[in-house]
């Protein structure tokens, strides 16, 4: 499934994009490369894959099908595309090498980070990309994928985001579909685990890093009374157990706490004078929540009532569209419990609608990067304009 199946072939392939629901990897790629027909010489290839599938088959064919350009990418949490909103299928995005230049660095061994070699590394990579990159490509971008598990996105957004000054961050954590056992990446065929990818992109096209989120806060308010922020885990808010106090904040039993009712009702903090959304993972043995994103002791956490995502998301892409003269096409990154929320609600359908109209194509995720901070229950991504 492709563009080409919307009746957009004859447009340039400027951002070229294929999706499958398929579960046979022979029919997945056949799907995918199908999609990007229309890009005869992608400086890069991201590809997203469920991780109910086998990403070695998929990730190695793919590469040797396209030497000449970077692959990069990850599993998923789950695909979004005009057709595809749900835990399986893979999406495959290729960058025209006429309108892109890209660079990239690979960290591995998250678990041993230095933010210095880090930094470092990073910074090499973009000195590449300016000595490479074409004087019409003045329009920079730099887009992170990360190992979900690792729990180390704000250690590399702060190095990426002091490594390259004024270029705009966006990025995603890896997911396994809400099992929390094993994230990957993938760099050039390799499936890597405890990895991260920097992918720093110049264009002549006009384009726009993003961030979306759909909450408002309320008056109900919390301080976090312990926590262990390296683990994400909050173990008391007010000095009550947290499950047991989150639950009473919402209104319900602990016993009903499960992963919809955490994406229908998050945790806001503020930074800089903006809330931010702390989405809850899961609730432990011991009572404890687990978050998304680092928490800290002392933090004041503001319950949030949603607004409807799909008003939200048109409002906010014809704002993109308008600003960019018309959009090319949007790659995206989207928080896993923002798809729960719109199964729960059963608005799938309508928003189906609104990624075809804007061209609108990714992943399910396990947490967000825009600039340097790390969020979660967000649309993160890159719209490109058509001119």
């Amino acid at each position: 499934m492709s563009d080409a199946d919307e009746g957009t072939a004859t447009r340039p392939a400027v951002l070229a994009r294929g999706w499958s629901a398929a579960s046979e990897p022979s029919q997945i790629l056949k799907d995918l490369m199908s999609g990007i027909a229309g890009c005869d010489n992608p400086s890069l290839l991201a590809v997203f894959v469920s991780s109910h599938l086998p990403a070695d088959e998929i990730v190695k064919p793919l590469a040797a099908a396209y030497p000449n350009a970077i692959l990069v990418g990850c599993t998923t949490a789950g695909s979004l595309a005009p057709e595809l909103y749900h835990a399986e299928g893979a999406v495959l995005i290729a960058f025209d090498s006429e309108e892109f230049s890209f660079e990239t660095c690979l960290l591995t061994d998250l678990h041993e980070f230095s933010a210095v070699d880090a930094r470092e590394a990073i910074e090499n990579a973009y000195l590449q990309l300016l000595r490479k990159s074409e004087p019409e490509q003045e329009n920079f971008f730099a887009m992170l994928l990360l190992d979900g598990l690792a729990r180390r996105e704000e250690q590399v957004a702060a190095s990426a985001y002091t490594a390259l000054e004024e270029v705009p961050i966006f990025g995603a954590s890896a997911g396994d579909n809400l099992n929390f056992d094993a994230t990957q990446i993938f760099y050039r065929g390799a499936v890597l685990e405890g990895a991260a990818l920097v992918a720093i992109g110049a264009s002549r096209r006009r384009i726009e890093v993003f961030k979306i989120e759909h909450f408002r806060p309320t008056a109900r308010r919390v301080v976090v009374t312990s926590a262990d922020p390296e683990l994400r885990v909050v173990q008391t808010l007010d000095a009550e157990p947290a499950a047991e106090e989150y639950a009473r904040l919402i209104g319900i039993p602990v016993s009903e706490l499960t992963p919809e009712v955490y994406a229908g009702h998050p945790l806001l903090v503020r930074i800089g004078g903006d809330y931010h959304i702390r989405a809850v993972q899961k609730v432990d043995a011991q009572g404890a929540l687990h978050f998304y994103c680092a928490i800290d002791t002392g933090s004041v956490l503001t319950l949030a009532e949603p607004e409807d995502m799909r008003d939200n998301l048109i409002e906010n892409m014809d704002r993109l569209n308008e600003r960019l003269g018309g959009l090319e096409g949007v790659v995206c990154f989207d928080c896993i419990l923002r798809r729960l929320e719109a199964e729960r609600r059963g608005i799938k359908p309508d928003l189906l609608d609104i990624f075809d109209r804007y061209g609108m194509v990714g992943f399910s995720t396990y947490g967000e990067q825009f600039q340097f901070l790390h969020l979660s229950q967000t649309l993160t991504g890159l719209a490109i304009g058509r001119a």
